[in-house]
């Protein structure tokens, strides 16, 4: 009894440690107020859009928020793009319930549900958490997924480029 008592107390610590924000969130939290905040819009068809909500430190890219958004869902997508040096070192997946959304694309942090998070290492993949549990370096999605974030990253900041040369 005292030994699933223990391994139940350390899969809570465990899971505790997984669920706490990253330095990379909380650096950006604490100087959120200090960015400048680009919006965007974008239709994907008549009824499905993303919101872009682009942070940036001067002429640096610090976060990049892509919110997508559906009239015909109940549930909604985030993916944020942190960058330190013009470098991915973080990417996060979550969902939110639509009746958010319009607190989410103004900037404002809402409750969200972590669906996976990517920590990079000079543009490798160094940790993964997928529904809160990490995977394992050698799991053989690890460096398709590595690939997969990093090409979404450079979209993402393609994307931007494109976006705020329609604006201009």
């Amino acid at each position: 009894m005292k030994f699933a008592f223990a391994i139940l107390l350390v899969a809570l610590c465990c899971a505790a440690n997984f669920a706490q924000e990253t330095n990379a969130e909380k650096d950006f939290e604490k100087n959120k107020l200090r960015y400048k905040l680009e919006k965007f819009s974008e239709g994907e068809d008549a009824s499905s859009g993303y919101d872009y909500l682009v942070y940036k430190n001067k002429d640096k890219i610090v976060k990049i928020r892509e919110i997508w958004s559906s009239s015909a869902e109940t549930t909604y997508r985030v993916e944020d793009y942190y960058f330190k040096d013009g470098k991915l070192i973080l990417f996060a997946e979550y969902t939110f319930a639509k009746r958010f959304y319009k607190t989410a694309v103004k900037g404002t942090n809402i409750t969200l549900t972590l669906v996976e998070k990517l920590s990079f290492t000079d543009s490798k993949l160094s940790n993964w958490l997928e529904k809160g549990k990490s995977v394992a370096n050698d799991d053989k999605r690890w460096q398709d997924k590595e690939m997969e974030v990093l090409e979404k990253t450079s979209d993402q900041l393609e994307s931007y480029k494109l976006l705020k040369a329609e604006r201009n």
